[in-house]
């Protein structure tokens, strides 16, 4: 209840700034985050530091401020869904190639979606529906505070994209047959273990992926896209998707997955400071 009457009337408020006031706002989070909590501080710094062995300490340094404001933008943006209309969300969330879309819908070709905690994911999320004549859906984990979940799921599914549970993905999508669909999985989650987890380098370091997109894809033998997410400038981006995997069912264990984690790489490395740094993304150690 004390959601309902205080906390949402706030976020509500914050979501209704314009856009100068919100990143007015994000900039006071980012000096309370970074300089007064120091919010993960340590964790940013361990993993800048192991993923970027060869750069200097003040590229670093640079790397972990600019990730700590865009951080801030990106919780205030997500606010903003609360409240931003259709308009202003293509505008500022444009994608491309969009024929790549339209294509694949004309011909009946239903596709996964793999993206990376990096840009605005949220904002990936709450536009595809507006972009994709395919039914747009996003695999995502289930929150275990009720307000926070329903607040979040009706940001993301407000212009019509589907939510699916991950625990349901295979049994939603075996269900879908004649229906073209576009699946959006975020891939860079943590394993809840690494004993079952695909090992490979990743980032200067071993890392543990999940085995569950590529399970899916080669049993669906959907195609697999890679979506990658620019920051163009302050509050604008572009989602840029491209052909990762066309026959799923036809590759070999650990194929799709080693093909997501390069491509996951070089999306971060194109500009690092948008990726989720704070994530404790190293927490299972491969067993030598």
């Amino acid at each position: 209840m004390i959601y309902k009457l205080l906390v949402y009337p706030l976020l509500k408020g914050i979501s209704l700034l314009p856009f100068p006031l919100l990143y007015g706002l994000s900039n006071a989070l980012y000096f309370l985050l970074y300089h007064v909590a120091g919010y993960r501080k340590k964790v940013v710094r361990t993993n800048l530091q192991n993923a970027f062995p060869d750069k200097s300490d003040a590229w670093r340094k640079v790397t972990e401020r600019k990730f700590y404001k865009h951080l801030s933008d990106l919780i205030l943006e997500t606010l903003k869904g609360i409240s931003l209309s259709e308009d202003e969300l293509l505008k500022r969330m444009t994608n491309n190639p969009q024929e790549l879309y339209d294509k694949a819908f004309e011909d009946g070709r239903s596709c996964i979606i793999i993206m990376s905690h990096k840009g605005n994911w949220e904002w990936v999320c709450m536009s595809a529906q507006l972009h994709a004549r395919q039914k747009a859906q996003c695999i995502y984990k289930q929150l275990k505070n009720p307000f926070f979940e329903k607040l979040t799921l009706g940001i993301r599914t407000k212009f019509g994209t589907m939510p699916i549970p991950m625990e349901q993905t295979l049994r939603v999508l075996a269900s879908q047959t004649g229906l073209v669909t576009a699946t959006a999985f975020i891939a860079d989650q943590n394993p809840s273990n690494g004993k079952n987890a695909y090992w490979t380098q990743f980032l200067n370091q071993d890392t543990a992926f999940m085995w569950g997109t590529e399970k899916i894809a080669r049993k669906t033998n959907q195609e697999v896209w890679y979506l990658q997410v620019r920051k163009i400038k302050r509050g604008y981006y572009e989602a840029h998707s491209r052909l990762l995997c066309s026959k799923p069912a036809e590759t070999k264990e650990g194929e799709i997955t080693e093909m997501l984690a390069r491509a996951t790489e070089e999306d971060i490395m194109s500009q690092p400071e948008l990726w989720l740094w704070s994530h404790r993304r190293w927490k299972h150690k491969k067993n030598k």
